[in-house]
């Protein structure tokens, strides 16, 4: 179910903070999440989506904007700006998996510690969480490339 009311405060929110306009607490009080604020919860899907896609580029313990050290890398700009881009359509949320709070797509502290030597990109992590070939990954939170590409000629429109 698409929940346009909930998807502009998510839209308002998302924008606002990657404007660095707002801090990353901020934007968890501002983006439309029920179960942290008691709000009555939307049955868009794609509301819990793209929070917890977005949860994992901010840091949890330190109240900060998305700049210098925190700034996102071009990978991780261009799914935030087609998580906005999603925002602003009709589009149902197809993919089953919404949760994308996890150790998967959270800086390894084995990397941190050269333990590691090498993450997947952002793109490789979310085609390697979602489990639907039938989906596009590559266009996630779209479903299909051609969601997209007209999703972008509105946007042009």
């Amino acid at each position: 179910m698409v929940d346009q009311e909930t998807r502009g405060e998510a839209l308002l929110a998302l924008k606002r903070f990657l404007a660095c306009e707002t801090t990353n607490d901020e934007y968890e009080g501002e983006y439309p999440l029920p179960t942290l604020f008691g709000r009555k919860e939307s049955k868009d899907l794609a509301i819990k989506a793209i929070y917890s896609m977005s949860w994992n580029w901010f840091d949890d313990f330190n109240n900060h904007k998305l700049e210098r050290e925190y700034e996102l890398d071009p990978e991780t700009k261009e799914i935030a700006e087609r998580c906005l881009a999603f925002l602003e359509t009709n589009y149902e949320y197809e993919w089953q998996e919404t949760n994308f709070i996890s150790t998967g797509f959270v800086g390894s502290v084995l990397t941190t510690l050269g333990l590691r030597p090498s993450v997947p990109g952002v793109e490789e992590r979310i085609k390697n969480h979602l489990d639907q070939p039938e989906g596009d990954a590559s266009v996630w939170p779209f479903f299909r490339h051609e969601d997209f590409s007209n999703a972008k000629h509105e946007d042009l429109a």
